[in-house]
This record gives structure tokens, sequence and C-alpha cells, in this order.
């Protein structure tokens, strides 16, 4: 943690051991991540959280999607804890979101848009294909239009997700 105890995109990476690809932007894959223990943070960012896993019986159980906004708290689960196959989404810092039309508008996102049931197979490829989209972007030499595009892109997911959340 640092000092004013809230957990940034680096330190998260460090965390999960992702690299840092961009200062303010990161994607996640925590299938991937061996944590031994439960975590607890509370962000200085906003992400998008989204897992699936097609062993749960509830249909209410199998889906997930969550939008997270700076000064939340957001639990990562261990290794043993995670009862999902695929946790994903992206983590965004505000300043990513200066000078984009993504700045303005943010704040009109709910702030509690859960949803949690069956997402359709072409729900579930409108988001795959958004976060593939968003981790190309990071591939790619960060230049002046690079917040731009990410910002577009995020919008775009999050604008899905609303749709999907008021379902």
């Amino acid at each position: 943690m640092n000092n004013s105890g809230l957990m940034t995109i680096d330190m998260f990476n460090k965390l999960t051991g992702h690299e840092t690809l961009h200062p303010q932007i990161c994607m996640i894959d925590l299938s991937k991540t061996n944590l031994s223990e439960n975590i607890r943070i509370m962000c200085d960012f906003y992400g998008l959280l989204y897992y699936n896993s097609p062993k749960q019986s509830k249909a209410s159980e199998k889906e997930w999607l969550r939008l997270v906004y700076p000064g939340e708290v957001v639990e990562i689960p261990s290794k043993q804890h995670r009862h999902a196959d695929y946790y994903s989404g992206v983590l965004f810092h505000p300043d990513l979101l200066c000078d984009t039309s993504l700045e303005n508008r943010i704040e009109t996102y709910p702030k509690r848009c859960r949803f949690r049931g069956a997402l359709t197979e072409h729900e579930q490829q409108i988001i795959t294909d958004n976060l593939l989209e968003i981790g190309e972007e990071l591939h790619h030499a960060i230049d002046r239009y690079s917040a731009s595009i990410i910002a577009s892109h995020i919008e775009l997911l999050l604008n899905y997700c609303v749709r999907f959340c008021s379902q």
C-alpha cells in the first residue's frame, strides 16, 4: 500500500504479477494469478470486472459484471477462493480520461451497475472483443492518440455493460 492507503495501477500489477504497459491503465486476467490470500483494496482507479464460471449451479452465480469507482473497496480472491474460470477486466486511472469525451460522461454511469445472470454468447463476445481491443492498444507505443483511443474503447464497453445491466 502507498501512504494514502490507496492501491494504484502499478501496485496492483506488481501484486498480481502483471506487467505495467501503461501507468494509467491495465488489463487484468486473474485466472492466471496465484494469490495465496484474499486481498481487500481501496482503489484510486475505475474498473470494470467480469467473471464467468460455467461450474456454478445457479445462473445468477455463473456471470458477474461490476463497475468500480475510485475510493471503492474491491476484494480480489485468492486462487483457492476464486470460483470463476474467467476473471478479467480493465482498470483505469481518472487521469487517463482527461480531455476525452468520457471525462465528462464517466459520472453518468451507475455506481452500482452489477449484472448477475446469464449473458448470451453474443454478449460475452462483445465484452471479450472490447477488452481485447483495449489490450491491443496497450501494446501499441504510447503516443498523443493513445488515451483518446483507449477512452473510446472503454466508453463503448461501459455503454454495453449498462445495457446488459438494465436488461
